[in-house]
């Protein structure tokens, strides 16, 4: 059975996410989803379990998805993430200018980050490399900006690796209702099939 990793995001946990973990389950993969405290931390918990056909995760856990597959060419098959900063200080600066006391909250904790928060960008790593990657983001989502997508755009267009891009009508940053629940599920299940399709070519 092809394994797959899950990662929750910040303050969250495996339990909140099943939304994520069970359309992998349904594909047939054995989904593996720890506890992570932080970006580097799930890094470093994602690089015991590679290979893994896909890595997928939602804000911070998608950003540690795309860095396990940016900094180990090869050992992922294919990427979901869903609402996850690509380049963390473009995240940085988008917090700091939001107004909103939430958002500034969390950019103090990533400006304390210092040099750090460069080396846990999935942006400063991916390359030729890359696998195939589906970013999911509702039109909603407040947290993380839509220029996000831009600059994975523009890194699948420098490094020629498939991107695909689903944006869902009124959903915030997590799925809050059955229906994006249902969307993320459907994309994720079609996502699958074609990475293993070009993967049996």
């Amino acid at each position: 059975m092809p394994k797959a990793l899950a990662f929750h995001g910040r303050g969250s946990s495996p339990e909140n996410i099943l939304w994520l973990i069970q359309p992998l389950q349904e594909t047939g993969h054995e989904v593996v989803a720890p506890q992570i405290r932080d970006v580097e931390d799930g890094y470093e918990t994602g690089l015991k379990e590679l290979p893994v056909a896909i890595a997928a995760g939602h804000s911070m856990g998608g950003t540690v998805a795309l860095l396990l597959a940016a900094k180990n060419p090869g050992a992922v098959g294919c990427v979901v993430a869903i609402a996850a900063p690509v380049d963390r200080r473009l995240q940085l600066q988008y917090m700091l200018q939001s107004g909103d006391p939430y958002l500034n909250k969390l950019a103090n904790e990533l400006a304390a980050l210092g040099n750090k928060l460069e080396q846990t960008s999935p942006s400063r790593f991916i390359g030729s490399g890359m696998p195939p990657v589906l970013y999911i983001r509702g039109t909603k989502d407040r947290v993380v900006p839509r220029t996000q997508i831009d600059i994975l755009a523009g890194l699948s267009d420098k490094f020629n690796f498939p991107l695909e891009v689903v944006e869902i009508e009124n959903m915030g940053h997590s799925p809050q209702t059955p229906e994006h629940q249902k969307a993320i599920a459907d994309a994720i299940k079609r996502f699958i099939a074609h990475c293993s399709q070009d993967r049996r070519k």
